[in-house]
């Protein structure tokens, strides 16, 4: 049996980042983090068949989640090209769906997120082949 897919979790903000990682840690999911989109990108490059979920903050310095997005959604390969990108934002605007998906993304979860919440993401992208 394939073991699950890891979590990339690209996120700026040191507290968020780490409480999310604390979050899939506990659900007991592998999880890589890029500081930006930038980084984020430059993960997908470098190992894209490892990661069943990416959790992309919308509002960060050098790449903004969206303009990450739409990079990856532009790669020649799959994957990197359809991995499942899921915005994580506070941001009400972005707090739907159909905004979302016309920027490349597979749906949203608001901040603060929950475990809960985190664990449906994890069940529905990560899961053991």
């Amino acid at each position: 049996m394939a073991a699950a897919k890891k979590i990339l979790l690209v996120e700026d903000d040191y507290f968020t980042r780490f409480m999310m990682q604390e979050i899939i840690d506990t659900l007991g999911i592998d999880v890589d983090i890029a500081k930006n989109g930038q980084e984020g990108c430059e993960r997908l490059d470098k190992n894209p068949g490892d990661y069943g979920l990416v959790l992309m903050d919308i509002h960060m310095p050098k790449l903004s989640g969206v303009d990450a997005t739409q990079i990856i959604r532009q790669r020649p390969n799959d994957p990197p090209r359809n991995v499942a990108i899921i915005a994580v934002t506070a941001d009400e605007h972005y707090h739907d769906n159909s905004v979302v998906s016309k920027h490349g993304m597979d749906g949203f979860i608001a901040k603060p997120i929950t475990a809960v919440e985190l664990n449906g993401l994890i069940d529905r992208y990560c899961g053991a082949a």
